[in-house]
């Protein structure tokens, strides 16, 4: 046994080193940006407490109070059945922005003739006024959450057209001839070449499309629907309890840079990874 123990291959030093190399560099980085993240939520937590002590209470409550007040909701028992009720609103309001913007994007960018066509249309779309836009999806569809996710998706996919649109257009055209020559396929032409080149723009849009879909849906509570965020918030300024109006709309701001920070980079980071790659 002894024998045969001994004359099994040993590891590779160099690539011990190298992983424990990795795994060292991947903690400090973490470490790293937790501390720049810890940083400026206290930066902005200061400017927040001396503004608040500036314009006075009654105004802006102060991070602490703002805190009690969340916390006082929570032993009510509405805060977290609020922001379920908006982050449901909001999940499907973004799905169909994304997927509108992905399909009309790609039609744009692609076709010479949708381009003349249709191009003036999400111009004209990201003209209308959005109060518009929310009273004719109203008063078409009934006053429910349907009608909510459809209003704030209108108003919040022309941005995220333009951009997924831009991406279209910036493909590498000499990559494409190349890939027509050789007679590649299809769809290695779209894994390959048309979807490593576009991918950039989609999450740009999708980042851009996620924090204008949470503040459009708060306006959409407001408006027209008597739970959720947004209903709360006009609850509580109808009654002039701007600690509460704070603690409203507080948490939902924490999980969206929760979601931010734990889901959509991360995933970012993954997607990109050959990047890195080929960097090394």
């Amino acid at each position: 046994m002894t024998d045969v123990l001994a004359a099994a291959p040993s590891a590779d030093p160099t690539l011990e080193a190298e992983l424990a190399g990795d795994g060292r560099k991947s903690i400090a980085t973490a470490l790293r940006n937790s501390l720049y993240l810890g940083t400026s939520l206290f930066l902005l937590g200061l400017v927040w407490e001396l503004i608040s002590r500036r314009v006075g209470v009654d105004v802006l409550p102060g991070p602490v109070a703002s805190i009690l007040a969340i916390e006082q909701a929570h032993k009510e028992g509405y805060l977290w059945s609020d922001i379920g009720i908006t982050a449901y609103r909001i999940g499907g309001a973004f799905l169909i922005a994304l997927v509108v913007s992905i399909v009309a994007g790609a039609l744009l960018g692609r076709s010479r003739v949708a381009e003349r066509l249709f191009g003036p249309w999400v111009t004209i779309g990201a003209s209308i006024p959005s109060l518009v836009v929310i009273v004719v999806v109203y008063l078409s569809v009934g006053i429910n959450d349907h009608a909510a996710m459809i209003g704030t998706a209108f108003i919040v996919a022309p941005p995220m057209i333009y951009a997924v649109w831009d991406g279209i257009r910036s493909i590498n055209p000499d990559l494409q001839e190349m890939a027509r020559v050789f007679a590649v396929p299809r769809l290695t032409v779209l894994t390959r070449v048309i979807l490593p080149q576009t991918t950039p723009f989609i999450f740009t849009a999708a980042r851009t499309g996620l924090s204008l879909t949470w503040r459009i849906m708060i306006f959409v509570e407001l408006l027209g629907r008597s739970s959720g965020v947004g209903y709360r918030i006009q609850y509580f300024y109808n009654l002039v309890d701007m600690q509460r109006v704070v603690a409203a709309a507080l948490p939902f701001i924490a999980l969206m840079l929760a979601f931010e920070f734990g889901v959509l980079r991360p995933l970012e980071r993954w997607v990109f990874r050959w990047r890195r790659e080929e960097a090394k």
